[in-house]
């Protein structure tokens, strides 16, 4: 399996498609703060509109994606700044919600969704992360990218037969070409997809991903690399916003949640196993301070909490 598909068979995300916007007019589309692990995305197909996130104002065109890590609230509004703004239609097809203005003024056509991972996934891009913003038409990679947003707007408006299972497909492959494309580049946004970039990092990055439960240490991932300890460190602090110990204890975390969701007939015991935890105390006490509550009364929930911890840097012992 390659680097990518390991990546995204650990994170399981659920890729939603939810708008088709087409706008005409003064306008505007307001998208309040996600809560953690919800990771909000827009794909300018015609036209140009603006883009508000954190008081800072970007332009955004036809082929641009932009994505929101952190879910961070944000506006999208016309380049029309005369006239009232005009309210919105909404209709639900039954696959996505159409929404629409009428005015005078260039159309703008988007298409809206998120990324749904763990909670616990602030791993995956460093907080500083605000937003994710590609170009795709400066790019000569994308010709998938391309075809399959052609296929996701015919599927989302057409209504025909199996569209919603194709749409759903759909955009689990966006989610893996954007993070092929995001890989590509010379220097991908800070967190993990960069880590993997650093060919220096990259043996001991994927043999986690492979299996978070062994018994990994500072001094195991850097021979993995060929490095001593403190190059090691030294180089995943130049390209990572954790220790590898504290990445490690949030990587066995996620895996928590989805054994604990999918395997409810494992014993809890078995599942701290699994994780790489030596003892089932040590397991639900990293569980509690990553998610706020044990695991047990996360399975008894029987969904994910809301992430309201971190974890500790850790040393080099074994968790």
């Amino acid at each position: 399996m390659d680097n990518l598909s390991r990546l995204l068979s650990l994170l399981a995300p659920v890729c939603n498609v939810n708008l088709h916007c087409r706008f005409t007019g003064r306008w505007d589309a307001d998208h309040p703060q996600q809560v953690a692990g919800i990771v909000p995305w827009h794909v300018i197909l015609h036209g140009e509109t603006r883009l508000v996130v954190e008081g800072n104002t970007f332009d955004v065109r036809a082929g641009d994606i932009v994505l929101f890590p952190h879910g961070s609230p944000h506006l999208l509004q016309s380049l029309v700044d005369w006239g009232q703004v005009v309210p919105a239609q909404v209709n639900n097809n039954g696959i996505v919600t159409e929404v629409w203005t009428e005015g005078p003024g260039p159309a703008v056509e988007v298409l809206c969704g998120d990324f749904h991972f763990d909670p616990g996934y602030r791993w995956m891009f460093a907080d500083e992360t605000t937003l994710i913003h590609l170009r795709t038409d400066e790019r000569h990679d994308c010709p998938e990218l391309e075809a399959l947003l052609v296929m996701l707007v015919r599927e989302s408006l057409s209504g025909l037969p199996g569209s919603a299972s194709i749409v759903k497909g759909l955009a689990d492959t966006l989610l893996a070409l954007i993070l092929r494309i995001l890989l590509s580049r010379r220097e991908p946004p800070a967190g993990v997809l960069r880590l993997l970039s650093d060919k220096r990092l990259a043996p001991a990055v994927l043999a986690v991903i492979a299996d978070p439960a062994a018994p990994w240490t500072m001094a195991s991932m850097a021979q993995r690399c060929f490095l001593s300890r403190a190059t090691f460190a030294r180089h995943f602090s130049n390209s990572y916003h954790q220790t590898p110990q504290a990445w490690l204890n949030q990587l066995r975390m996620m895996l928590a949640v989805r054994l604990l969701s999918e395997a409810r007939n494992l014993m809890m015991e078995g599942v701290a196993e699994q994780c790489g935890f030596l003892s089932l105390s040590s397991f639900t006490k990293a569980f509690k301070k990553t998610y706020g509550i044990t695991p047990a009364q996360y399975r008894r929930r029987g969904h994910s909490p809301f992430f309201t911890g971190t974890l500790p840097d850790g040393n080099d012992e074994q968790a």
